[in-house]
């Protein structure tokens, strides 16, 4: 039997199981593999395969036994089966090439993990055309010219160090670049997590020079060194109310650039409902004869100001004054085409 057959058979059998598998229950089932040669052979070639299992993310483990259960091998369900997702096949497969895409980059940091979810989601739904489109967008991925703001290999080594950090709770000392003036500042964070988003990699952590959570783009870190005090010992503890997915989902311009700000923007008819969307959940949305006016509260204006702009002569900077007088020097440059 070829070893890939094999090890999916295995894997089959322990999972179908009502019980742990005695070890002479899978010699008698796969007595031309585990059963040729000396008892020892056979029982290396085993773990050999019960190696190769775990290395698809399908862990085989040995259960001492006791009053209830047999002692034997089995596969903990729990650990093997994702959720069921309840999608369609189509949708499965686009899952699987987004991973695909993901590990194409070379910048994620828990590589090893999202090809052990890939393995499980290919051995278990069969998505059909998953591996054949995953194949094709890393082709097209390695082909593109276009490059993440830095360097795209500093920026994964930066992952992977801040993925420790955040793991093990030590603080990093950061050189970093402000996106906005312009200017490094060096700064000891508590890295409380790691996120993506536009294809972009963010650390949120407790800035101690602000003294507040601030949220870094790692393409802009110069340097970064990680605590090597205590290496075992946690440097820090989270707040209790910090939540990375709120901070992961939050709108550009909510993220912490100066004291917050009612913001109020006028959109003329018609009005569609992805427009309406554009200014995420939080936002306050008042509708009349097919326009709208949406209030939002802002703490980096900038960005506001941008996703504005963006929608074209339909919207408009209603108020703060300041941040109207922002949109038009932004629109006077563009019509000197300086911008």
């Amino acid at each position: 039997m070829q070893k890939a057959q094999r090890l999916l058979d295995l894997a089959a059998f322990l999972l179908k199981a009502a019980e742990p598998v005695s070890w002479r229950e899978i010699q008698e089932q796969f007595s031309d593999d585990y059963a040729q040669g000396s008892g020892d052979a056979a029982i290396r070639k085993f773990e050999r395969d019960k190696a190769d299992l775990l290395e698809l993310g399908i862990p085989v483990r040995y259960a001492a036994g006791d009053e209830d259960l047999p002692a034997g091998y089995l596969i903990e369900k729990d650990e093997f089966y994702l959720p069921d997702l309840k999608l369609p096949p189509e949708d499965l497969a686009l899952l699987y090439v987004a991973g695909s895409v993901a590990l194409a980059q070379g910048t994620f940091p828990y590589a090893r993990d999202l090809a052990h979810a890939m393995s499980k989601l290919s051995f278990a739904a069969r998505a059909p055309g998953a591996s054949e489109a995953a194949a094709l967008a890393a082709r097209t991925l390695s082909a593109g010219d276009a490059a993440p703001l830095g360097d795209p290999a500093a920026t994964a080594a930066r992952l992977e160090e801040l993925s420790r950090a955040v793991a093990h709770k030590k603080r990093v000392h950061l050189v970093y670049l402000d996106a906005v003036r312009r200017q490094r500042t060096e700064r000891d964070v508590d890295p409380y997590g790691l996120y993506q988003n536009g294809g972009a990699w963010f650390m949120t952590g407790w800035c101690h020079l602000r003294d507040d959570l601030r949220t870094f783009h790692l393409g802009r870190i110069e340097s970064l060194a990680v605590n090597a005090a205590a290496p075992r010992t946690p440097d820090f503890e989270a707040r209790r109310d910090f939540s990375l997915a709120a901070v992961a989902t939050r709108e550009t311009w909510e993220f912490t650039v100066h004291p917050p700000q009612r913001c109020r923007v006028r959109l003329d008819p018609p009005v569609s409902a992805e427009v309406l969307a554009s200014f995420g959940p939080r936002a306050r949305v008042r509708e009349e004869g097919g326009g709208a006016t949406v209030e939002v509260d802002v703490t980096n204006g900038e960005a506001l100001v941008r996703h504005v702009l963006s929608l074209g002569e339909q919207a408009e900077v209603v108020a703060p004054r300041a941040l109207r007088e922002r949109a038009r020097e932004i629109l006077a440059a563009l019509a000197r085409g300086v911008a």
